[in-house]
């Protein structure tokens, strides 16, 4: 994590180079500084492109200043922008002193900036932007591959570089990625379809289920000849896609050569909003099974509808096993809606920050729509975010029992920022917590029924957790009230079950054997929880 403000000792340190690192005594400075006057221009060189950066790091210097969870100074902010530039060019080094920005390049001292004001308001971000941008413009009259870069390769640099040393979650994506994950999160309008190009006419790579193009009877193999009379040959698969694209409820003519086939076949379709597909059910013995490959925004009204479709079949539905393997989180909401699905009434998360904006209290609705079918949760080693937060929270209210081995143990959220430049701004600003008060992050979760052990039947894993009941619990208790910040102990506890990351049947196995074993169910679904306060400090 970046040291913020207070970990920059100024009484101590004359300067420092970035990483921060101390050079004491006046002579260090003087031949730091002799180098100024070998150095043959020292103006500063603007760019048509600098409105545009100015923007985009504005926004980014008063994003991570205000709302990320540790308070870090715009001062540290800054130095860490200006490092970034290293991407682009190695030679170039920032330092700071208590009063000033130093610019080196090429192992010499080339310019020294004043830092803003301490008394200004709040420091204000104007200024600082202001300085950052001057210290590009100073870069740019001694390195040639400043001058050369774009303005997205100098925005990329100077925002990853904002939040380079904060935490490992934090990251800025550009125009192109920003575009892509929000498309993963929200999906887009189009048809439903994936296509590749080549020689030739751009061909169907995968048709989205229950999408507008599925609806039409377009197949994976057929040619796309034209769309609203725009003919398509030699033309690029993504020229296509964006033709396709455009307002919601909107239609569009197009022409299909249909695989093994020399026909060509006209056809109009309404677009529509086209969200990836994350829940992958299967009914079982009436034993509904769903897979949660992550949560996007349609995540939640999904799994609700495959719980009302298998409650129809005959002899309804007796049982749910959430498979949350391998599901690396995504939409928080949706984690909470997921788990509201499941428990009637009272706490689900609390999320705790010292932005208030952060700051949530979660609470069930009063319906269980499975009515309190036996409920269980597979999890692993890379079950994390909002699919811990779904496993926490019913095993916490008793409400499942979890199976598998220890999770990741990511009990942090993350904002995302959109940028003027289209790009997003991705930070952590809380962390959560279970419905009994205590956070996961860097713990996990401990499953009820460690599979983590080979060759075991699926009856001798339940017998063997019911036998054990009573170690659990302590293991739990001990799980709860750990202080994530408690190196040695976390592992020692991760190790108990150890995370493992190779999904197969077996869980499932083990799950359905629970399932159908009411009472041992039962007893491995309450056990006691003790109500333990946050384990981190309110902020």
């Amino acid at each position: 994590m970046a040291p913020t403000t207070k970990d920059i000792d100024i009484t101590n340190r004359l300067f420092v180079w970035h990483p921060m690192r101390r050079i004491a005594g006046t002579a260090c400075i003087c031949l730091l500084l002799a180098g100024c006057a070998t150095q043959p221009r020292d103006n500063l060189i603007t760019s048509e492109d600098d409105p545009q950066i100015r923007d985009v790091m504005s926004q980014a210097i008063e994003l991570v200043a205000t709302r990320y969870i540790d308070p870090i100074g715009r001062e540290q902010i800054v130095v860490n922008a200006l490092d970034g530039l290293t991407t682009i060019d190695p030679e170039i080094r920032i330092g700071m002193t208590p009063d000033e920005l130093v610019l080196g390049y090429n192992g010499k001292t080339i310019k020294s900036l004043a830092l803003p004001a301490a008394n200004s308001e709040e420091q204000d971000t104007f200024l600082w932007t202001e300085l950052t941008l001057k210290g590009v413009g100073i870069y740019r009259a001694y390195s040639s591959e400043l001058r050369q870069a774009n303005a997205l390769t100098v925005q990329s640099a100077l925002v990853s570089g904002s939040i380079r040393n904060l935490d490992r979650y934090s990251r800025y994506e550009g125009p192109n990625q920003a575009e892509t994950a929000r498309t993963r999160r929200d999906g887009y309008i189009g048809v439903g379809v994936r296509l590749i190009g080549g020689d030739g006419y751009p061909v169907v790579k995968k048709v989205h289920e229950s999408s507008p193009a599925a609806k039409a009877g377009l197949n994976i193999g057929d040619q796309l000849i034209s769309v609203n009379g725009i003919n398509l040959y030699n033309k690029p698969a993504g020229y296509a896609a964006d033709l396709l694209h455009g307002e919601e409820g909107t239609r569009v003519a197009i022409e299909i050569n249909a695989a093994n086939s020399k026909a060509i076949t006209p056809i109009e379709i309404m677009r529509e909003r086209v969200i990836n597909r994350t829940v992958f059910a299967q009914f079982r013995n009436n034993v509904l099974i769903a897979r949660i490959a992550s949560f996007n925004s349609a995540t939640a009204q999904s799994l609700g509808d495959e719980i009302l479709k298998a409650d129809l079949h005959p002899g309804g539905l007796r049982g749910v096993i959430l498979d949350l393997r391998g599901n690396r989180g995504g939409l928080l909401q949706q984690g909470v809606e997921v788990a509201d699905l499941f428990i009637a009434g009272g706490p689900i998360a609390n999320t705790r920050s010292r932005v208030m904006a952060a700051r949530h209290v979660f609470n069930a609705d009063a319906e269980d729509l499975t009515r309190g079918a036996p409920l269980a949760v597979l999890i692993d080693g890379r079950t994390a975010s909002s699919a811990e937060l779904v496993a926490a929270a019913l095993q916490d209210r008793n409400r499942a029992v979890l199976i598998g081995s220890t999770s990741f143990g990511k009990g942090s959220v993350q904002a995302i920022n959109d940028l003027s430049n289209k790009g997003t701004l991705t930070f952590t600003w809380s962390r959560m917590t279970a419905p009994s008060g205590y956070t996961f992050d860097r713990i996990g979760l401990f499953p009820s029924i460690c599979t983590t052990s080979d060759d075991i039947d699926p009856f001798e894993q339940v017998k063997s957790a019911l036998a054990h009941r009573e170690d659990m619990v302590s293991v739990m208790t001990k799980w709860r009230a750990l202080d994530y910040q408690d190196e040695l102990t976390r592992r020692n506890l991760r190790n108990v079950c150890p995370a493992r990351q190779l999904a197969d049947e077996t869980d499932i196995d083990v799950a359905f054997e629970l399932i159908k074993n009411l009472s041992s169910y039962k007893d491995l679904a309450q056990l006691p929880h003790h109500e333990i306060a946050d384990t981190f400090a309110s902020q």
